[in-house]
This record gives structure tokens, sequence and C-alpha cells, in this order.
């Protein structure tokens, strides 16, 4: 999704083939599966995507890399190409119903819009494999710590790390680490969808607070009897503040303030 007019959709592009086989390969997308790739530039990631015997759906927001691809598949039954911006309102829509998959080299200077869109939608991918820069993957991920970001998206999905890149398998070349993030999609959801909301309602309350102690944020939740049945059902640091809770930690004080709320305790 390369945007040359002022470089606004600037891309790092994957050169090294043998790598992103190798990646392909050792992912969950099998033959037959519906594989989109966001920002599909010439086609690097799609070929290897149709060489595992994916159905590839590839959207280009820039125009002469939407040509070239297109001319390079254009015998391909398999493959389906869209000249569109990826990022706006009406752009392409991910299917209702059925199951489908994400592999793509997503712009770093779009992150945060991109991962709202490929994994907020109705209908999210069951498994999404992206291209990310290090610090951004970290944040999304929660390795050092739990943001705002990894609580949101952990109730719906497993996310890691599964693959450091060399700086050379890239033209040009980053000065930044860049990462390979699998968000595989849970079956099972840990926050339904009616309670979504609130969740993301109490997370943003407590990091909104993270450098009080966790005792005077959940004493603003809860009464004073409420807190000390807390307290003896979830091991916590209370003299600590949220930034240190896990997300175990966090879901375990939702769950008790999602039951609070319907019972009189």
């Amino acid at each position: 999704m390369s945007y040359r007019n002022k470089g606004v959709y600037s891309q790092n592009q994957i050169v090294n083939r043998q790598i992103l086989k190798r990646l392909v390969d050792q992912t969950g997308i099998h033959a037959g599966d519906t594989v989109y790739d966001i920002g599909c530039g010439t086609g690097t990631i799609s070929r290897v995507l149709l060489e595992k015997g994916a159905r590839v759906i590839g959207v280009e927001k820039d125009t002469d890399l939407y040509w070239k691809c297109r001319a390079k598949f254009i015998t391909e039954e398999r493959f389906e190409l869209y000249l569109d911006d990826f990022l706006l309102p009406k752009s392409i829509a991910f299917p209702p119903k059925e199951s489908y998959k994400v592999f793509s080299n997503i712009p770093f200077l779009h992150t945060a819009g991109m991962i709202e869109k490929l994994l907020y939608c109705d209908n999210p991918p069951e498994d999404c494999y992206v291209v990310l820069e290090k610090k951004a993957a970290e944040r999304y991920t929660g390795i050092g710590g739990e943001t705002l970001q990894s609580l949101l998206l952990k109730p719906l999905f497993w996310a890691d790390i599964i693959w450091h890149f060399n700086a050379r398998d890239f033209f040009p070349v980053p000065g930044v680490d860049i990462v390979l993030v699998q968000f595989e999609k849970r079956q099972c959801r840990l926050v339904s969808a009616k309670d979504y909301p609130a969740y993301r309602e109490f997370v943003s309350f407590l990091k909104d607070r993270a450098d009080s102690p966790v005792k005077k944020v959940l004493t603003e939740l809860f009464t004073w009897t409420q807190f000390r049945r807390l307290s003896r059902l979830v091991t916590i640091d209370y003299r600590g503040n949220p930034a240190e809770l896990s997300f175990t930690q966090y879901l375990a004080i939702f769950q008790f303030y999602m039951r609070s709320r319907y019972s009189v305790m």
C-alpha cells in the first residue's frame, strides 16, 4: 500500500523470498484457505501464498503497483486484486460470515488504523500474520508489560511475536527492528460481545490511573465489603499500581466487577 506522492503510505517491501516462503510454510495457512494480502505491492507475499495453494485477495492503493501486480497475476484464477485504500470507511470489506486469514506487510505509519480495522471488524480473521515494527508489536502483544492495546486484544486473540527479521530482508533497509506478529482468534472469547464494551471501559479506567495504588483505584469501583472479598479471591500486590498487573489479573478483577454489578454482596 505504497503512496508515492509525499510518501504518505511509504512501506518497506520484503525482498527475501526464501525467508517469506519459510514463514508461510510455518503458519496455519493451508491450501484452499482464503487469505487477504493488504498492501500487496507487486505481489511478493501473494506469490508465496498462491504457491501454498491459497486463494489470495490483494488490496493495493498505489496505482502503479496495482497495475504491475495485475500484469503479474492476470492468468492466476485464485487471485483477486483490488485498487483500494484499505483505511477508508467504504473500502473493501471482509466477508460477513466466511472464514478467512490475513498475511500482510502493512505501512508502519498506519499501524494503529490497520490493526483496528483488521481485528475489530464484525467478522475478524481466524488467523492474522502482520509485519510490524518491534516496538509496536510489543505494545499489541504486551511483551514488557501490558498496554491498553494488548489488554483490549487479548480477550479476542492470542498474540505473539513469532519471527524477528533481518533488516536486509527489506528494501529500502529499515532503520528499526521488524518482526512478524501472529494474532490468532480465540475459539472461545474470554469476554463476551455483550460485555466487551464494559470491559473496554473498565480497562481504560484502570489504565488512566496507572500511577495510583491498585487498592485506591479499586475502592473507587467497589464497596469495602466487595474489595475485601476480591482481595481473598485474586492474588495481587494491592500496594502496586495498575501498570504492574498482568492480563490474567485484569480479567479476574473484571469478572468479579461484572458479578458484583448483578448481585448484592
